[in-house]
Parts: C-alpha cells; structure tokens; sequence
C-alpha cells in the first residue's frame, strides 16, 4: 500500500517505509535515505525531520545554513519542523526557545556553541532558572530544553554533551480499595455526566484530555467497545491573535493511544440510558455540542474528591489506580498496556503498576503456603 505524492510504502512485514533525498550526487542524480517505523503517522512525522536536517538544500533557507548567532538560527529551524511534530510539541519547543533560551544564548554565535557552555547555562537553571525567579528550573524542564537544542542543533554538526542530576519520578497516588469506593459510592449519588466520566476513566484508564473529548457516536452500544482517537488540550497559541492559549482537538499522544477499549456491563447499562436523549454529535460530559475542556474538567473533579473524604488528588490518579486494580486482579501486562494506549509494556511496567502492600503480603503469604 502506497501514499501517493508522500514516498510512504506498507511493507508486506507490516512496517512502514519512507524515502526522501538526503543528499544528491555531483551529476544531480538524488540519493535516498530510508525510514521504518511500526505505523504510518510515525514514518511521516520521522520521514518531515529527516527531510529538514537533508543536505539537499531544498528544505533549508540560507539564514538556516549561515546564521548570524544561535537566536537567527533557531528561528529558521522551528518552523522547519512544525508538520514533523504534534501541535503540542511545537507549542512547547516555542516556549522554551523563547522564554528560556533566546534570553541567555540567543545572542552567541553558533560557532561559540560548546558543552561547556551549555552545561554552564543549564547549571545557572537549575539553580535559578524559574521565570518568577523564586527558585531553579525542574529537572524535567532542564531535560526538555537539552533536548530541544540537541535536536536543533542536529543538521550543522554540533553535537552537545551534557550532564544532568539524577531524576527519580515521584510516586504516583493510588486510590486505596476503600477510597475507591468512596469516590465510586459520590459519584453514583450526584448522577451527572462529569459523574459518569468519572466512572468511565476508573475503570478504563483513559486520560482526562481523551475523555473531554469523547463523543457518544464514540461509544457502540452493539459491540460493548468505547473508541479512543482523540483528545484535546489547552496549548499556547503560536497561531498569531490576542488569545494566548488555544484549545487544541486531535490525535492522542501517541498512534498507540488510537485504540478501542471493552466497556464492563455496568457501564453499558449507564450508557443506554444516559444515550436516549443524546445526540450523537454531543459531547459525553456536556450532553451538548461544546466540549468541556480538561482544567473545568479536574475542577469539578477536586469537588468530588471532597465530597468523597479522600485527600487532594488529580484526575491523573484514576489512571494510576486502573492500572494498580488490573495487577492485582492478575490481569496480563499485555492487556493492560493494551487498554491504556502505551506504545511498551515497559512504560506500563514502570510508571502505572503499583501493586498496593496488602497485595504484596496475599502474594508472600501464597508463596509460603505452597512450601
């Protein structure tokens, strides 16, 4: 199966195939490079990149080539990126150029540009990096903005080595078996369709942004399945205008989030009924065409946990806690990953399986009994 125009082919092993011409030779004749990847968003984007760092010149504007200092340089290069990257990304990659790194590097000439350098400034961050001056910057946002300019950087050979502190993700909340039900028992009581979405994510783990988007069309009653294939997410508005955030709707963080979830019977049963008197263009959590956006969202979902005597937690937590729940009922890790939309198991393994102590315990203890 062949993209027209794009150079994308489905191999017959299942993956996907992209050329482009990364160099050309001294009779013009172009010289291909290849690209492979599991899914064919994943080639394009992979195959958009490649064509920016190419040699051909094609892609390249002269400020690109021979830039007057690092802040010329980088603003060529973003928007030579903005169809290879998610709508998000870019949003974030412009944030950082332009509030961190035009501000202390923008003027450097590129061939000044060393580790040393850089680890210098990213030192200086850590230390006291934060916009508001209060404090540094969070490792996390020091790892985003070396990866920023070590991609960047890329196409003109500046290859950057730099050193970070050690960074341990903190332990992500779990709803205890008895908070759970406390939470479950609030939102049967308050009967709305925030409520209900509540219910939804608890037992299939979807994220707070793919939820505000589901419509009911996304629900099939026939097959029992919940269809995940988008989400959507308040971003910084790099599109021009007085707004500075814009609401975005798209595809899910990654090809494997598109993916469709099997609905417990109690929900279909919930389903059927809040289904009568819906439209199926209208959004689940409104009841209507207008979507409600993830901050009103974890707001109206604090309230809940209020009401529910369960100490402050985020919506992200109801995800977590699926995971946990599917573990201890012995459910596969496969199938998990599966349902959460993970590209890996290893994800799922690392950051969502949190198995609680008194599982643990029933685990040792059956290993004893069978001594």
């Amino acid at each position: 199966m062949a993209r027209r125009g794009e150079n994308i082919y489905k191999r017959r092993d299942g993956r996907w195939e992209a050329r482009y011409i990364k160099s050309r030779a001294l009779n013009g004749r172009a010289i291909y490079g290849y690209i492979y990847r599991r899914s064919y968003l994943e080639v394009k984007r992979a195959q958009a990149e490649a064509k920016t760092t190419s040699v051909t010149g094609k892609m390249e504007p002269h400020s690109l080539r021979h830039p007057k200092n690092l802040e010329a340089y980088l603003t060529a290069w973003l928007p030579l990126i903005q169809e290879s990257v998610k709508k998000s990304t870019f949003a974030n990659y412009s944030g950082l150029i332009r509030r961190h790194i035009i501000p202390d590097l923008g003027k450097v000439p590129l061939e000044q540009l060393s580790s040393e350098l850089v680890q210098d400034y990213i030192n200086r961050k850590l230390k006291s990096g934060r916009l508001d001056g209060t404090a540094g910057l969070s490792v996390k946002t020091a790892k985003d903005i070396i990866g920023l300019l070590k991609r960047s950087l890329k196409p003109v050979g500046i290859d950057l080595q730099i050193k970070l502190p050690r960074y341990n993700l903190p332990k992500p909340r779990v709803l205890s078996p008895t908070e759970q039900s406390a939470l479950i028992s609030t939102v049967q009581c308050t009967d709305d369709l925030e409520g209900f979405g509540v219910l939804l994510s608890l037992f299939t783990g979807i994220r707070i942004g793919e939820l505000c988007s589901l419509k009911w069309r996304d629900i099939s009653l026939k097959e029992g399945v919940l269809h995940v294939n988008k989400t959507i997410q308040r971003m910084e508005n790099c599109e021009g205008g007085n707004s500075k955030t814009i609401i975005d709707i798209g595809a899910p963080k990654s090809e494997s989030s598109v993916r469709n979830i099997p609905l417990p019977q109690f929900l279909l049963q919930k389903v059927a009924e809040l289904k009568e008197t819906a439209g199926e263009d209208d959004y689940i959590l409104s009841g209507s065409r207008h979507y409600v956006e993830p901050r009103q969202c974890q707001h109206h979902f604090k309230k809940l946990v209020r009401e529910a005597g369960i100490q402050d937690i985020n919506f992200h937590v109801l995800r977590h806690t699926f995971a946990t729940r599917c573990v201890e009922l012995g459910i596969d890790i496969k199938t998990i990953s599966e349902v959460l939309g993970h590209s890996s198991v290893n994800m799922t393994l690392n950051r969502y399986v949190h198995p609680a102590f008194e599982h643990q315990r029933e685990c040792l203890e059956k290993l004893s009994v069978s001594l």
